[in-house]
C-alpha cells in the first residue's frame, strides 16, 4: 500500500452552487474564505478545510476526504486492486484521483508534488 497522508480537506460536490451557498454560509453559519473557479473555500476552525465544488462538474459524487501521496499511479493500482472505480479529478488533471469503493464511500488522492506548486 502506497503511504497517503491526510491534507485536512473535506470535499463536497454539488450541482447548485447557491443553495449550498445558502447552507453552509446561512444555516451552518461557515464564513467564506475564498472562491476560485467555482470553488468555494470554508475554514472548519480546526485546521481543516471544506472544499464546494460548484461547478456542477462532479455533481452526484459523495463528500470526500483528501490524500496526498508520491506515487499516484500506485494509489489508483491500489484502489483498483481493492475494487474500486477510479476517476481523474477535474481540477487535477493527471496528478489526481477520486476513488468510489462499490459501497459508496469516496477518497480523493492528489500527487504530493502538486500541492506543493499552490
Amino acid at each position: 500500500m502506497p503511504p497517503f497522508k491526510f491534507e485536512a480537506i473535506i470535499g463536497y460536490a454539488t450541482a447548485d452552487g447557491e443553495e449550498a451557498s445558502h447552507f453552509f454560509e446561512h444555516t451552518l453559519g461557515l464564513e467564506l474564505g475564498a472562491e476560485d473557479a467555482g470553488m468555494r473555500f470554508y475554514q472548519l476552525g480546526d485546521g481543516t478545510t471544506l472544499t464546494v465544488d460548484a461547478t456542477g462538474r462532479a455533481k452526484g459524487d459523495p463528500p470526500y476526504m483528501l490524500f496526498s501521496t508520491e506515487d499516484v499511479v500506485a494509489a489508483a493500482e491500489y484502489f483498483l486492486e481493492k475494487g474500486c472505480a477510479v476517476k481523474e479529478l477535474p481540477w487535477a488533471r493527471g496528478a489526481g484521483f477520486i476513488a468510489h469503493s462499490p459501497d459508496g464511500h469516496a477518497v480523493a488522492v492528489i500527487a504530493s508534488a502538486a500541492l506543493e506548486e499552490e
